[in-house]
């Protein structure tokens, strides 16, 4: 029957080792119901806070990353009446100019879709278990919570 086909997981989480492509995020949230979808990607650029970044390294305590994203994803759909979210984050080595993060949503109209992934953002710096440490050019090091 045209138009029952199943429709994706409302939500898609996943950790990457190394940089984030964006495609699975993107693919995750596909679906004939959505007239936008909306990817961000966070990528590494070279002025850090301290200095002259090389690469960025990523940890991550993943049993509570899962839960915790899974958790701010049902929050943002509730809020903000969107379709599907897939989030996929980095742990590892990130080279200058790739990207660590990439965040998808789908929902029937753009408006949602853009405050709904500036929103899941800044909860995702806030409350989930991820480190990075910014390498620099002159070895140093700086670590600290989010992305």
């Amino acid at each position: 029957m045209p138009g029952s086909e199943s429709l994706p997981c409302p939500f898609a989480l996943r950790l990457t080792d190394g940089p984030v492509s964006g495609h699975w995020a993107l693919t995750a949230v596909a679906g004939a119901d959505a007239g936008c979808s909306l990817v961000f990607y966070g990528s590494v650029r070279e002025t850090g806070r301290q200095g002259v970044v090389t690469h960025l390294y990523y940890e991550a305590y993943a049993p509570m990353v899962t839960t915790e994203l899974q958790a701010i994803a049902e929050e943002i759909q509730a809020e903000f009446d969107v379709l599907r979210i897939a989030i996929e984050h980095s742990v590892g080595t990130v080279p200058l100019g790739q990207y660590s993060v990439a965040v998808a949503i789908a929902a029937a109209h753009r408006k949602q879709v853009f405050a709904a992934c500036a929103r899941l953002m800044e909860e995702l710096k806030m409350r989930v278990p991820i480190w990075k440490k910014e390498m620099y050019r002159d070895g140093s090091e700086w670590l600290g919570r989010g992305s």
